[in-house]
């Protein structure tokens, strides 16, 4: 009970601080065009802050006094003062934003106001073109548009990230002159210089399986069962699908979740290989090696989101009775090592303990726990916000039903729990999925089989203001013809979204398209 009145209180706590935020932005916003010295800021200064705003901005000053590395909470802060009518301090907590993220496109908009009002238009306009650099598909870039600026040069500039490998040394020199002295402002290129976004490698928020849920693991081990009651003395499994798609988000690959912020549409072609090889087979003990892996080609201008995925491992499993049940035992490792465009985003090692029992009636349930540890190539700028190294574990169960119906044979319905133990605060979650899929068998040769799944995502220690927890849900489809016993073609079709409050991190992903399979 003392735990549920802490957490109710904490929920009000929370919603009373959205609310408070809510408002004092959209005062900075609605006052971020009028020149300092206007009639209505004189009169916001003459009357005086109001309790919530000077509530609001203790909260502000103590948020940035123990986190002092965030970006976004400078940035915020620095509004706040501006609707307050502190310029300099508006001004120096803004500059703070931009030397710790010279990536914030917000911050450059903010920024570029705030030189607009002291009368610098020259300076400003050097940020808001930083603005249509970095983020050219966002509402700030609009309004930069809408100004009548244009960026200098096109740039897929939305697409990277910062890395560790800026030298952020020879930035803060031209930081330093960003003070709230107007004498320190008096030529644009004084101002720092763009980011250099040449060689900077793409920053991914987490290893993903490819539906973003447990299906899966789930559809790896139906097929791992179907080949063994199809081919009971075969030592080779081999399961490869290839095709073509069009894939409006290609950024939102298998092994990452919100690698921009602007959906990119490009034809994909794909191919996904899933291999077994045993070479310790006995009448109940099966031992071996395995090879999975992810591989997409995209139009040429989207080359550096080609993604490789090799996932080597190797698999020991066991088949014994309990209860009249027959249980599949199994122990797996793979090591993934994942590059985009021939460049390494990072690697992952990963063990899974699955069981599978098959009851008389031939219904079937699936469990698997899994311990992943993550390592990435580029840490970003704030190790301690922005790492997405560290430890995932994952609980799973799935039931097949067997129906009495021909052309609806098996029913499957999944569960399951992760948790990513990341070293960057922004990307450690709490996860619940649920996943179901059928086959409707339309005659010998023709088969659909929809899928769905739905989520939710909780960061609780996610350092922006606004949260970034996420509702997402998917509905797929495949339509297949059965060729031979070994080949088939199917057209596919699906989409996926990605729900949140904080627009950096809401996306989605529509794919249509056909493809080939084989299995022996």
């Amino acid at each position: 009970m003392i735990h549920r009145k802490r957490r109710i209180r904490r929920f009000a706590w929370s919603c009373w601080l959205v609310l408070v935020t809510f408002q004092c932005i959209t005062s900075a916003d609605d006052l971020a065009s009028v020149p300092p010295n206007s009639a209505n800021q004189n009169s916001t200064a003459a009357s005086g802050p109001s309790p919530a705003q000077l509530k609001m901005l203790a909260m502000l000053q103590q948020k940035v006094t123990e986190n002092p590395k965030h970006s976004d909470s400078w940035r915020t802060l620095g509004r706040l003062q501006k609707a307050l009518g502190d310029m300099d301090s508006s001004i120096e907590s803004t500059r703070r934003a931009l030397e710790l993220d010279p990536f914030n496109a917000a911050a450059h908009f903010d920024f570029g106001q705030l030189l607009n009002d002291i009368s610098r238009p020259d300076a400003a306009q050097t940020h808001f073109q930083e603005v249509l650099q970095i983020a050219p598909a966002s509402n700030y870039a609009d309004q930069v548009r809408a100004m009548g600026i244009d960026s200098p040069a096109p740039a897929l500039a939305q697409l990277a990230a910062p890395s560790a490998d800026i030298d952020l040394a020879n930035r803060s020199t031209a930081m330093d002159r960003m003070t709230s002295d107007p004498a320190n402002l008096i030529r644009a290129n004084e101002l720092p210089a763009p980011p250099n976004f040449n060689g900077t490698s793409a920053q991914t928020v987490g290893y993903e399986i490819q539906t973003f849920d447990g299906s899966d693991d789930l559809e790896n081990r139906l097929r791992q069962l179907e080949s063994e009651a199809e081919s009971p003395t075969s030592p080779f499994r081999v399961f490869l699908e290839t095709g073509l798609l069009y894939n409006t988000n290609v950024t939102l690959t298998p092994i990452s979740r919100d690698l921009a912020q602007d959906e990119q549409a490009s034809f994909q072609w794909f191919a996904s290989p899933d291999l077994d090889w045993k070479l310790i087979r006995r009448e109940n003990t099966r031992a071996g090696l395995m090879f999975r892996g992810y591989f997409t080609a995209n139009e040429s201008q989207f080359q550096e989101f080609n993604l490789a995925s090799f996932q080597p491992g190797a698999f020991a499993e066991r088949d014994f009775l309990f209860g009249g049940n027959e249980v599949i035992g199994r122990m797996e490792y793979v090591f993934s090592n994942d590059f985009f465009d021939g460049n390494q985003v990072g690697d992952r090692h990963a063990g899974t303990a699955s069981f599978t029992v098959i009851r008389p009636d031939l219904n079937a349930w699936y469990g698997y726990t899994t311990i992943a540890q993550s390592n990435f190539k580029d840490d970003g700028v704030i190790p301690e916000q922005t790492s997405l190294d560290g430890t995932t574990l994952t609980f799973g169960a799935s039931h097949f039903k067997r129906t009495s119906w021909e052309a609806l044979p098996m029913v499957a319905l999944g569960t399951d729990l992760e948790y990513a133990n990341t070293k960057g605060d922004d990307y450690r979650y709490l996860s619940i999925n649920l996943h179901g899929s059928t086959d409707w068998q339309i005659n010998d040769r023709w088969k659909f089989t929809p899928t769905w799944g739905v989520g939710y995502r909780n960061y609780p220690d996610f350092t922006d203001p606004i949260g970034r927890d996420e509702i997402f849900w998917r509905v797929h489809g495949k339509l297949s013809y059965q060729l031979t016993e070994q080949l088939s073609i199917s057209a596919v079709a699906g989409h996926d979204r990605f729900a949140s409050d904080n627009e950096n991190f809401d996306t989605e992903r529509t794919e249509v398209g056909a493809l080939i399979g084989f299995k022996r």
